[in-house]
């Protein structure tokens, strides 16, 4: 009965130790999305203008820098909401999802930079792709960072549906792809390359569509 008693014991101090170090690593990864987020702004600058009638130009000019803070600000903000939902079913954590974590996340705070240099050079083939790289790059480790998570359920609870495991996968390759895509178009037209990140909404909302639909069918 003791045996019993104290095997209970180490398994509800395991499963405590398992959900402080899980949320360790949230916080930390909220942090640093909070500080990328944060540094998008920097890439506006305020106009320095001697007559003010020439304000209106100058912000005319902001826009480029403008529309890639808000794409960023956008796109940054959903692969913050993914990752929160990565880490809602987890309840186990690894070394490997430690290091696939951290390099999802250092390519997160690269955005800043290659948002700016986007902004600036808009026109530029190896501007936008170099953005475009860093959007393979996050969308590509977060599918990676799920998998490993959810393969045979390692690190995800017993009962996570497979047709939600399916859904995530595929809503996080959706993002590699369409990105891959306006890579592609980059080397044809840079500025015109951005107008398929349109492509991620209808995505998601067919996305989401098949997979209420086998939801119901599994019903």
């Amino acid at each position: 009965m003791q045996m019993g008693k104290d095997l209970m014991g180490e398994k509800k101090e395991e499963a405590e130790g398992e959900a402080r170090g899980i949320e360790r690593v949230d916080g930390f990864s909220d942090a640093v999305f909070a500080v990328a987020i944060t540094l998008l702004i920097l890439t506006l600058d305020v106009p320095a203008v001697s007559d003010m009638g020439q304000l209106p130009s100058e912000l005319k000019a902001l826009w480029p820098k403008f529309q890639g803070f808000l794409i960023s600000f956008v796109i940054i903000g959903a692969f913050w909401t993914s990752h929160h939902t990565v880490f809602r079913y987890l309840r186990r954590h690894r070394q490997g999802l430690l290091w696939i974590n951290l390099f999802f996340l250092m390519f997160v705070v690269m955005l800043p930079f290659s948002t700016d240099l986007m902004s600036e050079y808009n026109r530029s083939v190896c501007a936008v792709a170099l953005y475009d790289l860093n959007m393979i790059a996050v969308s590509a480790s977060l599918c990676l960072l799920w998998w490993y998570a959810s393969y045979r359920h390692k690190l995800v609870e017993k009962e996570l549906e497979p047709a939600l495991r399916r859904h995530l996968l595929l809503n996080f390759f959706n993002m590699s792809v369409v990105f891959a895509l306006s890579l592609g178009l980059a080397f044809i037209s840079p500025s015109n390359s951005q107008s398929l990140y349109l492509l991620l909404i209808p995505n998601a909302i067919i996305l989401e569509h098949m997979h209420r639909r086998e939801r119901k069918k599994a019903s």
